[in-house]
């Protein structure tokens, strides 16, 4: 069973666009061209709003998928400037980083990576 991460987030926003392409040179000289991945691969920026019980969870989450280890399911939010859809994701970092500022409080931001199946 694949996960879901459902916090609520600031802002996401794409950070890259990725393909990934064989160029290959054969005997003659001549480059060929092949797409390892038919569809391009994305990551995305969250930003997250200070909050104490917000960050806790997430810091959870983030230890139950061991870090970058395990893939699970997010949904970019249309309200968000997103499309609605659901991805197979993970996080691009084995680190979580906060910045804790008073009472608690922290803001962070966290990059997903696209899955490609």
């Amino acid at each position: 069973m694949v996960d879901t991460f459902n916090y609520p987030y600031k802002q996401a926003h794409v950070n890259s666009i990725q393909y990934n392409t064989l160029v290959d040179e054969t005997f003659t000289g001549r480059e060929q061209r092949r797409d390892v991945w038919t569809n391009p691969r994305m990551s995305w920026i969250l930003d997250f709003e200070k909050n104490p019980a917000n960050t806790a969870a997430i810091a959870t989450f983030f230890k139950n998928q061991k870090g970058r280890k395990t893939a699970f399911n997010w949904t970019w939010d249309s309200d968000k400037g997103g499309d609605g859809n659901t991805y197979l994701v993970r996080f691009a970092s084995d680190v979580l980083n906060f910045n804790i500022m008073e009472s608690g409080y922290s803001t962070f931001s966290i990059q997903f990576v696209e899955v490609v199946k």
